[in-house]
Protein backbone atom coordinates (compact mmCIF):
# COMPACT_ATOMS: atom_id res chain seq x y z
CA UNK A 1 0.00 0.00 0.00
CA UNK A 2 1.52 3.05 -1.02
CA UNK A 3 1.40 6.33 1.21
CA UNK A 4 -1.19 7.84 -0.99
CA UNK A 5 -3.13 4.96 -0.38
CA UNK A 6 -3.21 4.63 3.58
CA UNK A 7 -6.12 6.11 5.48
CA UNK A 8 -6.63 9.52 6.46
CA UNK A 9 -5.40 8.62 10.08
CA UNK A 10 -2.56 6.66 11.51
CA UNK A 11 -2.58 5.86 14.93
CA UNK A 12 0.35 5.21 17.57
CA UNK A 13 0.32 4.20 20.92
CA UNK A 14 3.45 4.81 22.90
CA UNK A 15 4.16 3.57 26.52
CA UNK A 16 7.67 2.80 28.36
CA UNK A 17 9.53 1.50 30.96
CA UNK A 18 7.68 -1.66 31.87
CA UNK A 19 10.18 -3.16 33.49
CA UNK A 20 9.73 -7.09 32.31
CA UNK A 21 11.44 -9.81 34.60
CA UNK A 22 10.94 -13.32 35.30
CA UNK A 23 12.43 -12.69 38.58
CA UNK A 24 11.01 -9.24 39.85
CA UNK A 25 7.66 -7.37 39.34
CA UNK A 26 5.77 -9.57 38.88
CA UNK A 27 2.88 -7.40 38.82
CA UNK A 28 4.38 -5.70 35.58
CA UNK A 29 4.03 -8.85 33.61
CA UNK A 30 0.16 -9.05 33.81
CA UNK A 31 0.07 -5.30 33.28
CA UNK A 32 1.72 -5.11 30.52
CA UNK A 33 0.10 -7.61 28.79
CA UNK A 34 -3.31 -6.64 29.61
CA UNK A 35 -1.94 -3.10 28.38
CA UNK A 36 -0.91 -4.64 24.53
CA UNK A 37 -3.99 -6.88 23.83
CA UNK A 38 -6.12 -3.41 25.08
CA UNK A 39 -3.84 -1.86 22.08
CA UNK A 40 -4.17 -4.36 19.92
CA UNK A 41 -7.80 -5.01 20.12
CA UNK A 42 -8.37 -1.07 19.35
CA UNK A 43 -6.45 -1.18 16.36
CA UNK A 44 -4.03 0.97 16.96
CA UNK A 45 -1.70 0.76 13.88
CA UNK A 46 1.75 0.68 15.58
CA UNK A 47 3.02 0.52 19.31
CA UNK A 48 6.37 2.16 20.39
CA UNK A 49 8.07 1.55 23.35
CA UNK A 50 10.75 3.57 25.01
CA UNK A 51 12.93 2.05 26.51
CA UNK A 52 13.29 -0.01 29.78
CA UNK A 53 11.59 -2.86 28.50
CA UNK A 54 13.01 -5.19 30.43
CA UNK A 55 14.82 -4.41 34.08
CA UNK A 56 17.82 -7.05 34.31
CA UNK A 57 20.03 -6.24 31.09
CA UNK A 58 19.46 -10.51 31.15
CA UNK A 59 18.69 -12.47 28.10
CA UNK A 60 16.71 -14.63 29.39
CA UNK A 61 13.87 -11.39 30.14
CA UNK A 62 14.71 -10.51 26.57
CA UNK A 63 13.03 -13.61 25.61
CA UNK A 64 10.19 -13.13 28.03
CA UNK A 65 9.69 -9.97 25.61
CA UNK A 66 9.87 -11.50 22.68
CA UNK A 67 7.39 -14.52 23.40
CA UNK A 68 4.87 -11.57 24.72
CA UNK A 69 5.47 -9.27 21.37
CA UNK A 70 5.25 -12.00 19.32
CA UNK A 71 2.16 -13.90 20.68
CA UNK A 72 0.22 -10.66 20.00
CA UNK A 73 1.66 -10.55 16.65
CA UNK A 74 3.56 -7.64 17.10
CA UNK A 75 7.29 -8.74 16.53
CA UNK A 76 7.39 -6.66 13.28
CA UNK A 77 9.11 -3.52 11.86
CA UNK A 78 5.67 -2.69 10.95
CA UNK A 79 4.01 -3.18 14.20
CA UNK A 80 6.17 -2.73 16.89
CA UNK A 81 9.47 0.23 17.38
CA UNK A 82 11.61 -0.06 20.36
CA UNK A 83 15.11 1.78 21.98
CA UNK A 84 16.90 0.58 25.14
CA UNK A 85 16.58 2.01 28.01
CA UNK A 86 19.39 2.41 30.78
CA UNK A 87 17.85 -0.67 32.42
CA UNK A 88 18.24 -2.83 29.18
CA UNK A 89 21.86 -2.29 29.43
CA UNK A 90 23.18 -1.63 32.65
CA UNK A 91 19.86 -3.38 34.78
CA UNK A 92 19.37 -1.98 38.06
CA UNK A 93 18.69 -2.25 42.03
CA UNK A 94 15.62 -4.25 42.37
CA UNK A 95 16.26 -4.50 46.47
CA UNK A 96 17.45 -2.99 49.07
CA UNK A 97 20.51 -5.03 49.41
CA UNK A 98 21.01 -4.43 45.75
CA UNK A 99 21.60 0.04 46.42
CA UNK A 100 24.55 -0.64 48.00
CA UNK A 101 26.19 -3.37 45.24
CA UNK A 102 25.02 -1.85 42.93
CA UNK A 103 27.79 0.68 42.24
CA UNK A 104 30.42 -1.87 41.73
CA UNK A 105 28.11 -4.05 39.76
CA UNK A 106 27.80 -1.70 36.86
CA UNK A 107 31.74 -0.99 36.62
CA UNK A 108 31.68 -4.01 34.86
CA UNK A 109 28.91 -4.09 32.62
CA UNK A 110 29.43 -4.80 29.32
CA UNK A 111 28.16 -1.82 27.64
CA UNK A 112 28.14 -3.14 23.64
CA UNK A 113 27.71 -6.37 24.36
CA UNK A 114 24.26 -5.67 25.85
CA UNK A 115 23.61 -3.02 23.16
CA UNK A 116 24.01 -5.50 20.84
CA UNK A 117 21.65 -8.14 23.26
CA UNK A 118 19.21 -5.40 22.74
CA UNK A 119 19.54 -5.83 18.78
CA UNK A 120 19.50 -8.89 18.95
CA UNK A 121 16.50 -9.65 20.85
CA UNK A 122 14.42 -7.09 18.53
CA UNK A 123 16.34 -8.04 15.36
CA UNK A 124 12.79 -7.60 13.71
CA UNK A 125 11.65 -4.43 14.64
CA UNK A 126 14.49 -2.65 12.74
CA UNK A 127 14.23 -4.45 9.35
CA UNK A 128 14.07 -1.95 6.49
CA UNK A 129 15.51 1.30 8.81
CA UNK A 130 18.05 3.71 7.53
CA UNK A 131 21.13 4.83 9.27
CA UNK A 132 22.99 3.24 11.91
CA UNK A 133 26.76 4.02 13.27
CA UNK A 134 29.59 1.82 13.89
CA UNK A 135 27.93 -1.08 15.09
CA UNK A 136 24.93 -0.05 16.15
CA UNK A 137 21.50 -0.15 14.42
CA UNK A 138 20.91 3.67 16.02
CA UNK A 139 20.24 6.13 15.30
CA UNK A 140 18.14 5.55 12.70
CA UNK A 141 15.13 6.42 10.46
CA UNK A 142 11.97 4.12 10.40
CA UNK A 143 8.88 5.18 8.02
CA UNK A 144 5.88 3.81 9.57
CA UNK A 145 2.86 5.20 7.97
CA UNK A 146 2.85 8.70 7.13
CA UNK A 147 5.35 9.11 10.28
CA UNK A 148 8.90 9.59 9.76
CA UNK A 149 10.10 7.54 13.18
CA UNK A 150 14.00 8.89 14.43
CA UNK A 151 14.87 5.78 16.70
CA UNK A 152 17.53 7.38 19.02
CA UNK A 153 20.00 5.35 21.77
CA UNK A 154 20.24 7.56 24.62
CA UNK A 155 21.99 5.58 27.18
CA UNK A 156 25.48 6.87 27.52
CA UNK A 157 28.64 4.75 28.75
CA UNK A 158 29.35 4.24 32.50
CA UNK A 159 31.69 7.48 33.82
CA UNK A 160 32.20 7.56 37.26
CA UNK A 161 31.74 11.92 36.15
CA UNK A 162 29.18 11.55 33.99
CA UNK A 163 27.29 8.38 34.42
CA UNK A 164 28.18 6.82 37.66
CA UNK A 165 24.84 5.15 38.06
CA UNK A 166 23.85 4.49 34.42
CA UNK A 167 21.06 6.51 35.03
CA UNK A 168 21.95 9.93 33.01
CA UNK A 169 21.57 10.30 29.19
CA UNK A 170 23.19 11.37 26.08
CA UNK A 171 22.56 11.24 22.56
CA UNK A 172 26.68 10.67 21.58
CA UNK A 173 28.09 12.46 18.50
CA UNK A 174 28.65 9.52 16.18
CA UNK A 175 24.53 9.18 16.47
CA UNK A 176 24.03 13.38 15.78
CA UNK A 177 26.74 13.08 12.72
CA UNK A 178 24.34 10.24 11.33
CA UNK A 179 21.59 12.46 12.18
CA UNK A 180 22.24 15.23 9.67
CA UNK A 181 22.09 12.65 6.70
CA UNK A 182 18.21 12.21 7.98
CA UNK A 183 17.78 15.93 6.44
CA UNK A 184 18.32 14.75 2.89
CA UNK A 185 15.97 12.25 3.44
CA UNK A 186 12.52 12.48 1.63
CA UNK A 187 9.91 13.71 4.53
CA UNK A 188 7.12 11.72 2.84
CA UNK A 189 4.94 11.46 5.44
CA UNK A 190 4.63 14.94 6.93
CA UNK A 191 5.73 14.19 10.71
CA UNK A 192 8.59 13.47 12.13
CA UNK A 193 9.37 11.74 15.17
CA UNK A 194 12.00 11.39 17.61
CA UNK A 195 12.35 8.15 20.17
CA UNK A 196 14.89 8.06 23.14
CA UNK A 197 14.92 7.25 26.84
CA UNK A 198 15.65 9.78 29.00
CA UNK A 199 13.43 12.76 29.92
CA UNK A 200 13.92 16.41 28.63
CA UNK A 201 12.41 18.27 31.36
CA UNK A 202 13.96 19.08 34.83
CA UNK A 203 12.81 16.90 37.56
CA UNK A 204 12.48 19.34 40.15
CA UNK A 205 11.44 22.86 38.90
CA UNK A 206 10.59 24.44 42.33
CA UNK A 207 12.11 27.78 42.81
CA UNK A 208 12.86 27.37 46.33
CA UNK A 209 14.87 24.46 45.81
CA UNK A 210 16.42 24.75 42.65
CA UNK A 211 20.28 24.88 44.87
CA UNK A 212 19.16 22.09 47.01
CA UNK A 213 21.30 18.79 47.22
CA UNK A 214 18.61 17.31 45.69
CA UNK A 215 18.92 18.90 42.74
CA UNK A 216 22.51 18.60 42.69
CA UNK A 217 21.37 15.10 42.90
CA UNK A 218 19.35 14.86 40.19
CA UNK A 219 21.64 16.92 37.59
CA UNK A 220 24.40 14.10 38.13
CA UNK A 221 22.70 11.49 37.89
CA UNK A 222 19.30 11.35 36.40
CA UNK A 223 19.31 14.14 33.29
CA UNK A 224 19.98 14.12 29.69
CA UNK A 225 23.32 15.83 29.31
CA UNK A 226 23.46 18.55 26.08
CA UNK A 227 20.01 18.47 25.49
CA UNK A 228 20.29 21.96 23.60
CA UNK A 229 22.35 20.05 21.28
CA UNK A 230 19.98 17.45 20.69
CA UNK A 231 17.15 19.62 20.26
CA UNK A 232 19.28 21.72 17.59
CA UNK A 233 20.10 18.49 15.73
CA UNK A 234 16.17 17.19 15.92
CA UNK A 235 15.30 20.43 14.62
CA UNK A 236 17.56 20.75 11.29
CA UNK A 237 15.98 17.32 10.35
CA UNK A 238 12.32 18.67 10.40
CA UNK A 239 11.24 16.53 13.66
CA UNK A 240 8.73 18.32 15.54
CA UNK A 241 7.79 16.35 18.55
CA UNK A 242 9.78 13.64 20.92
CA UNK A 243 8.42 10.60 22.84
CA UNK A 244 10.48 9.46 25.78
CA UNK A 245 10.01 7.41 29.60
CA UNK A 246 12.33 6.87 32.76
CA UNK A 247 10.64 9.36 34.84
CA UNK A 248 7.71 6.83 35.98
CA UNK A 249 4.92 8.94 35.16
CA UNK A 250 2.69 9.55 31.91
CA UNK A 251 2.63 13.18 31.27
CA UNK A 252 2.04 15.54 27.65
CA UNK A 253 4.32 18.69 27.36
CA UNK A 254 6.11 21.35 25.38
CA UNK A 255 9.92 21.45 25.37
CA UNK A 256 11.92 23.78 23.35
CA UNK A 257 9.32 24.28 21.08
CA UNK A 258 8.60 20.49 20.59
CA UNK A 259 5.52 18.37 21.15
CA UNK A 260 6.76 15.39 23.67
CA UNK A 261 5.14 12.88 25.32
CA UNK A 262 6.31 10.82 28.55
CA UNK A 263 4.94 7.11 28.39
CA UNK A 264 6.93 5.61 31.67
CA UNK A 265 3.69 5.71 34.07
CA UNK A 266 1.85 3.42 31.80
CA UNK A 267 2.28 0.05 33.92
CA UNK A 268 3.77 1.12 37.32
CA UNK A 269 4.52 4.22 39.62
CA UNK A 270 2.18 7.18 38.11
CA UNK A 271 0.49 9.14 40.52
CA UNK A 272 -2.60 7.62 38.62
CA UNK A 273 -2.36 4.03 39.26
CA UNK A 274 -4.23 2.77 35.99
CA UNK A 275 -2.79 1.54 33.07
CA UNK A 276 -2.54 3.89 30.22
CA UNK A 277 -0.69 4.62 26.99
CA UNK A 278 -0.08 7.72 24.72
CA UNK A 279 -2.04 8.13 21.92
CA UNK A 280 -0.53 9.97 18.76
CA UNK A 281 -2.80 10.22 15.38
CA UNK A 282 -1.77 11.51 12.99
CA UNK A 283 -3.81 12.89 10.03
CA UNK A 284 -4.17 15.89 7.20
CA UNK A 285 -0.93 17.54 8.11
CA UNK A 286 -1.24 17.61 11.88
CA UNK A 287 -0.27 15.34 14.82
CA UNK A 288 -2.23 15.24 18.20
CA UNK A 289 -1.24 13.27 21.20
CA UNK A 290 -3.25 12.31 24.31
CA UNK A 291 -2.98 10.18 27.38
CA UNK A 292 -5.80 7.31 27.40
CA UNK A 293 -5.76 5.91 31.16
CA UNK A 294 -7.88 2.42 31.07
CA UNK A 295 -10.48 1.63 33.70
CA UNK A 296 -8.13 -1.24 34.85
CA UNK A 297 -5.56 -0.61 38.16
CA UNK A 298 -1.89 -1.61 37.85
CA UNK A 299 -2.14 -5.54 38.50
CA UNK A 300 -1.06 -6.29 41.89
CA UNK A 301 1.38 -10.39 42.28
CA UNK A 302 0.02 -13.03 43.29
CA UNK A 303 2.82 -15.47 42.75
CA UNK A 304 6.42 -15.00 44.60
CA UNK A 305 8.38 -17.53 42.75
CA UNK A 306 10.12 -16.19 39.36
CA UNK A 307 9.33 -18.10 36.20
CA UNK A 308 11.72 -20.37 35.35
CA UNK A 309 14.03 -19.69 32.39
CA UNK A 310 13.72 -20.85 29.13
CA UNK A 311 17.11 -20.82 27.38
CA UNK A 312 16.16 -21.00 23.56
CA UNK A 313 18.58 -18.83 21.75
CA UNK A 314 17.97 -15.32 20.39
CA UNK A 315 17.81 -14.40 16.81
CA UNK A 316 21.27 -14.66 15.13
CA UNK A 317 23.48 -11.45 15.24
CA UNK A 318 22.34 -9.90 12.20
CA UNK A 319 20.47 -6.75 11.59
CA UNK A 320 19.22 -5.71 8.45
CA UNK A 321 19.28 -2.12 8.07
CA UNK A 322 20.53 -0.19 5.58
CA UNK A 323 23.39 2.23 6.06
CA UNK A 324 22.93 5.82 5.05
CA UNK A 325 24.74 6.87 2.12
Amino acid sequence: MTRAEQPMAYTIAHLSDPHLSRKYYREHLKSFKILLRTIVDAGIDHIIVSGDIVSTADENDYYLAREIFASMGLLRADRLTVVPGNHDIFGGPHRAIDVLSFPDHIRSVDYHRHLALFEQAFAETFEGVEGGSGDSVFPYLKRVGPVDVVGLNSVPEWSMRKNPLGTNGLVDEEQLLVLTSFSAKPDEGGHRVAVFHHHLQDLITDDAIQNSFWKSVESKTMRMRKRRRLMRALRGIGVTAALHGHVHRNEIYSWDGLQVANGAGAVCDDPVRRLKYNLLTAEAGALRMKTCTLPVPYQVSTVDQPIAARRRPLPARVIPFRLSA
